[in-house]
């Protein structure tokens, strides 16, 4: 499909935003050379990869998320500078998830900040909420004014949201203690003055969907060595009214860290590094994201007769970026085709796998599988509620035979799809979410 730019919508800072010549619905978004800093133009400079860098980054990034399920605005990379998005209204909002207490977030916090250790980690992501202003105001969707007077000499552009999930959002100055009399700012804002037909309810919908955004790209960044502390997010809503991830999501976005805590992102800009090393960083990291990838992994569900039943994995079967083979076969009395069959498990899955042994009365079939593969089996012992002494057969395993067990099948589905989490960062996302939520 041809895409042809026709006029211009906007132009900021590091990016222009185009029309698509006889595709109304459609957008160009073309990313510029510059880097910019502490919303202070002087600090602005260029370097001639940093447009391409940028679109690699995003592009690799909304694919992932896309594959993920979190509808995102975006079509498909057209140039090293270009891509085509849905258009959509832009939410005046910064959404920051955040993994680690760096930045803005230790100079609201400082009974935080720690300087002969590693940043405070969060269990459960903390996701902060910042207006987006332009010169200390506000026109929302309608071209009305909702917020005026903010002074951006005093660095009270984009102001802290302390508490979005209400009605009227309290404004409150990004980098400073909130018990400061110079943190309050003294204006309120409408929610329903930001969202479309006054969807407040939209900034749980944000949250939730920040918190897996985020989680997807910490597994993807995991699996490569890397560890992303937190980053920013922009939303819009498409022509239907959906929630999008929207904007651009690149190397300015984030802060991302190599396994020694050296900073690969615009934080380094930031911190004063050469602009040639700057480059070198930004490249590396486009070259990291093009490694993105969803791993063709199975679980394997074995039983050793049709009496040994499954669990439900009902739930398990929506993430379909994980194949679920299901298995009958005796250990003890068809040792040879549980083993050719095996063999072919491991031919059709090269991103490996977990196996999960349901097993009854004496249990061969996990201890021959367990010895034959470097993949995790896990033995799932079906009769010991009856029979406690069936447990036997899965707890005293003979030497060279690693297998587990786990008495609970629900949790033996969770083993395995924590295992799998480790090399899959949608699993790693939804097992992660899970957990987090459990910390009301």
């Amino acid at each position: 499909m041809d895409y042809k730019k026709g006029s211009k919508l906007n132009e900021g800072k590091t990016k222009i935003v185009w029309k698509v010549k006889d595709k109304p619905n459609l957008v160009i978004i073309e990313n510029k050379n510059d880097i910019t800093a502490f919303d202070d133009p002087s600090f602005t400079k260029q370097f001639k990869t940093k447009a391409e860098h940028a679109t690699t980054v995003t592009c690799r990034v909304f694919e992932l998320l896309k594959k993920a399920g979190i509808p995102v605005a975006f079509e498909k990379q057209i140039s090293a500078n270009q891509f085509v998005a849905p258009s959509c209204e832009m939410i005046p909002l910064e959404v920051v998830p955040r993994r680690f207490a760096v930045g803005s977030f230790l100079k609201r916090h400082p009974e935080l900040v720690n300087k002969e250790e590693l940043p405070h980690r969060f269990h459960k992501l903390v996701i902060e909420f910042f207006l987006k202003t332009t010169k200390g105001e506000l026109v929302n969707y309608k071209g009305i004014k909702i917020l005026k007077g903010l002074d951006p000499k005093k660095g009270e552009e984009d102001p802290f949201i302390d508490n979005p999930f209400e009605n009227n959002w309290n404004l409150y100055h990004s980098k400073k203690p909130k018990w400061e009399e110079e943190a309050v700012l003294g204006k309120t804002i409408e929610a329903k003055g930001i969202f479309p037909n006054g969807l407040t309810r939209m900034t749980k919908e944000i949250d939730d969907m920040s918190r897996k955004v985020f989680l997807v790209l910490e597994g993807a960044w995991n699996i490569l060595g890397y560890r992303i502390i937190d980053m920013k997010i922009e939303y819009g809503l498409d022509r239907k009214g959906n929630l999008v991830v929207a904007d651009v999501i690149d190397n300015d976005s984030w802060r991302l860290r190599d396994a020694n805590w050296q900073e690969l992102s615009k934080e380094a800009f930031r911190q004063g590094e050469k602009l040639d090393e700057v480059e070198k960083k930004y490249g590396f990291v486009a070259e990291l994201s093009q490694n993105f990838r969803i791993p063709k992994q199975a679980l394997v569900m074995w039983r050793g007769s049709d009496s040994d039943e499954f669990p439900d994995m009902s739930q398990i079967k929506k993430l379909d970026n994980i194949s679920i083979e299901e298995i009958t076969l005796s250990g003890h009395k068809s040792t040879n085709l549980s083993l050719d069959r095996l063999e072919k498990v491991f031919t059709q899955y090269s991103s490996g796998g977990v196996i999960l042994a349901f097993v009854g009365m004496s249990n061969g079939l996990g201890p021959i599988l367990s010895t034959r593969t470097t993949w995790p089996v896990v033995g799932v012992p079906m009769t010991t509620e009856k029979f406690s002494e069936d447990v036997w057969s899965s707890l005293r395993m003979p030497s060279n035979v690693p297998m587990v067990t786990v008495l609970s099948p629900k949790n033996a589905v969770l083993v395995a799809l924590n295992i799998l989490a480790q090399k899959n960062p949608i699993v790693y996302m939804h097992r992660q979410y899970t957990i987090e939520q459990m910390d009301i």
